[in-house]
């Protein structure tokens, strides 16, 4: 006797049942050895990270209240980092008469900018000015608790002093080098005349002279977090094609376990939907024409939150980076003036390879980013195809490529950060 067919309604069933069993998989397996990590995950082994932790716990603590402009704990900061300076052997100003510059005259209520100045030395003329600059207030209290800033941005304050010693190592020195500790970065005095860096280039040392004679830029902020492992060894370094020479530059530069990666700035400032939105201090050197450079590895979920706290941070990268950035001013003593500031400048190959790095392990459900949902992995393997698509023999990039580069990096960004939107764009 011939057998019945299977009902339809059956076989629907099974394929529904395993459409349910594909998507429970998909989500185990986009979390197999994918864990958010900190800085707890990665152990102290270079030489300077007890000298940067050490920074970072002092200006991170809990008795500084998150060093708010017009408190107390910001002016502690402010002599703290006077004294660091003092004590690395780096001098102030000759014309601001010591390490501390206020941010309105005759005296401000919210405190001072930081400044310690490194001279040129050696034959021949100088060459200008390198300005090297992080900004060291934060929130304090809000509703969110007590934000004490280890990451923000205490963390780049530290590197940067990691970065003295091999500094007044050089000789000669054809760059005057200025450290420049900004207050006022964070809101409400962002992007006002108020915030430090704006004060800054408006009230330039007379050593330096005008914004003309400022050479490179280079700005810090978020530059001790991580969360993926991906990325745990990366710093991004944005905006240098806005400069031409200053590329080839920043890739020469090489430190052991540190992987420097260019991106381009409007690669993290146009986020889908808004007007572009800068995020740190370089803002003001861009706008007066002066060759940046913006070095940050990305936002956590630490980000403006309580558990911004030194424990989180990856001290031997942050060390690396000193050291890195100390070569930097090396290479660019040793090379041709970096010249021809463009506002247009672009470098969307660049872009695409960085992206393209980072995508190809995001795509991996057993190397993805912490926290990625099923919607975003789907999101993120359309982000990966439009970007191999670039890298196809003969591209020519067009607005749309660009547009496509800012959603995926924006995406990134996202989900490093666990904002609630990743799949959305």
């Amino acid at each position: 006797m011939a057998k019945a067919p299977r009902k339809p309604r059956s076989r629907r069933r099974r394929i529904a049942a395993l459409v349910v069993l594909a998507v429970a998989l998909l989500l185990v397996l986009d979390q197999v050895g994918v864990r958010e990590l900190s800085g707890r995950h990665f152990p102290q082994t270079d030489p300077l990270s007890p000298t940067l932790r050490a920074h970072v716990e002092t200006l991170a603590a809990p008795a500084w209240g998150g060093r708010v402009p017009g408190s107390e704990g910001n002016a502690a900061a402010a002599r703290y980092l006077a004294d660091a300076l003092a004590a690395a052997n780096v001098k102030p100003f000759p014309s601001l008469g010591g390490y501390l510059a206020p941010l309105a005259e005759p005296s401000s209520p919210l405190g001072h900018n930081v400044l310690g100045w490194i001279p040129p030395e050696g034959p021949g003329e100088p060459r200008g000015t390198i300005v090297l600059g992080a900004h060291f207030d934060h929130l304090g209290n809000t509703d969110e608790g007590l934000l004490l800033g280890a990451d923000d941005n205490a963390a780049a304050v530290a590197v940067l002093l990691g970065a003295i010693p091999s500094l007044l190592a050089q000789h000669p020195r054809p760059y005057g080098i200025a450290v420049v500790f900004f207050n006022t970065e964070e809101s409400p005095y962002f992007n006002t005349p108020r915030q430090g860096s704006q004060r800054f280039a408006a009230t330039l040392p007379k050593e330096i002279g005008d914004l003309s004679s400022i050479r490179l830029a280079v700005v810090l902020d978020l530059i001790g977090g991580v969360v993926w492992r991906h990325t745990a060894d990366m710093i991004f370094a944005c905006g240098a094609e806005k400069t031409s020479g200053l590329p080839a530059i920043v890739d020469a530069v090489r430190e052991p376990g540190l992987d420097v990666r260019r991106l381009g700035i409007h690669a993290v400032e146009n986020i889908p939907g808004y007007a572009p939105q800068p995020f740190s201090d370089y803002d003001v050197f861009r706008d007066h024409g002066v060759p940046f450079l913006f070095l940050s590895s990305g936002r956590t979920p630490r980000y403006h939150r309580a558990s911004d706290l030194p424990d989180t941070l990856h001290y031997d990268r942050m060390a690396r980076t000193s050291r890195w950035i100390a070569s930097l001013v090396a290479a660019l003593a040793a090379s041709p003036p970096v010249v021809s500031f463009d506002p247009r400048g672009e470098d969307l190959a660049t872009d695409r390879d960085t992206l393209r790095f980072a995508f190809d392990a995001a795509a991996k459900p057993w190397s993805s980013i912490p926290g990625t949902g099923p919607i975003t992995a789907a999101r993120i393997l359309g982000d990966r195809g439009r970007l191999a698509a670039m890298a196809e023999p003969g591209h020519v990039f067009t607005p749309e490529d660009a547009r496509a580069i800012e959603r995926a990096s924006f995406r990134l960004q996202c989900l490093l950060y666990r904002y609630p939107v990743c799949f959305t764009l």
